[in-house]
């Protein structure tokens, strides 16, 4: 098979059978990874698309076969500028009927040109553990590095008992408090989070992925993101009243075309207020909440690198176990 790699913008931009077959794509590999996974609409894959903002950048691409049929798609993404320039993050899918007729490996080919034409450093390659895209990338000699668990939860797993003890304890630890918000930080309080951003570079990360510098202008970059992705952005943080900074942070995503899941994103607590359970206090008033007024979530969805030891305890006992696990392959370029 002749394969061809051709850029595209966003869904919003391809034809409808192009779209269709995009969409096909996607929901094949998530089924591979995920059996029994619910497939997305291509309502839904458009949305999710459009959750990219600046700083980072991401390239996508088709890949057509000799009939000019899309049989696989491939991203690349980054983080731009940094202090210091890092690799870029690729994810290959293709579609079951062309698997090893040599598309994936025309499109990794592809985007190693395009991270080297973009001057970073190295690429890594995410391939679910034990298949065959994680043995290729081992025959190629690729670096193993994180191991990513993709966690998921039935919302009605962790007990009520479970969720009000971690409120208490939380509203017991002297001089916090929680601060909400939907959709978009208070001004009062954007730069209290955006302080609070830096947080996650505490988190393990790629080999090659430099630390994140953040900024108010990223911040609501990412919130008209989330809006153009038509999802919910439920906003916590903890203040620390003595001083007043915001020293905790926990968001949790809920898009409008998949109402029977919600993703949790950053968890984070600041280094010299963790101990205090401040972490689950935040979690488990998201949880509580989530009952009240979105009965209609069955599942949540999160990604933790298995060494997180500290989040993963609080992701165990809300009933988070790991349906798929995803090593990082790295290719340095130097």
């Amino acid at each position: 098979m002749s394969v061809t790699i051709e850029a595209y913008a966003s869904a919003d931009a391809l034809a409808p059978a192009d779209l269709t077959a995009a969409t096909a794509i996607f929901n094949a590999a998530w089924a591979d990874w995920v059996p029994g996974e619910r497939p997305m609409s291509e309502a839904a894959f458009a949305d999710q698309e459009r959750f990219v903002h600046a700083p980072e950048v991401q390239l996508r691409f088709l890949a057509r076969d000799d009939r000019g049929g899309v049989v696989g798609l491939g991203s690349v993404s980054w983080r731009d500028p940094e202090p210091e320039p890092g690799g870029g993050i690729a994810r290959v899918m293709v579609a079951p009927a062309a698997r090893g007729a040599g598309v994936g490996s025309a499109m990794t080919r592809h985007l190693v040109e395009v991270s080297r034409d973009r001057k970073r450093i190295g690429m890594t390659i995410e391939a679910p553990l034990a298949s065959e895209a994680d043995a290729m990338c081992e025959r190629a000699g690729l670096r193993p590095d994180l191991v990513i668990d993709l966690n998921r939860a039935d919302t009605s797993f962790a007990t009520d008992d479970l969720l009000d003890s971690w409120i208490a304890a939380g509203e017991a630890a002297t001089g916090y408090s929680l601060v909400a918000y939907d959709g978009g930080v208070p001004d009062e309080l954007l730069h209290g989070f955006v302080a609070a951003r830096h947080i996650m570079n505490d988190a393990p990360r790629y080999g090659d992925e430099p630390e994140s510098e953040f900024t108010a202008a990223e911040l609501r970059a990412a919130e008209a993101a989330g809006a153009a992705a038509r999802q919910d952005w439920w906003g916590l943080g903890v203040r620390h009243d003595p001083s007043g900074e915001i020293v905790g942070l926990s968001d949790l995503f809920l898009p409008t075309s998949r109402p029977w899941i919600g993703f949790q994103g950053d968890t984070g607590v600041a280094g010299p207020h963790r101990g205090h359970g401040l972490g689950a206090w935040m979690k488990a008033t998201n949880h509580k909440r989530l009952r009240r007024e979105r009965p209609e979530v069955e599942l949540l969805q999160t990604w933790n690198a298995s060494s997180n030891a500290p989040m993963l305890r609080i992701n165990h006992a809300l009933g988070y176990a790991a349906v798929r696990q995803i090593r990082a392959w790295s290719l340095p370029f130097t």
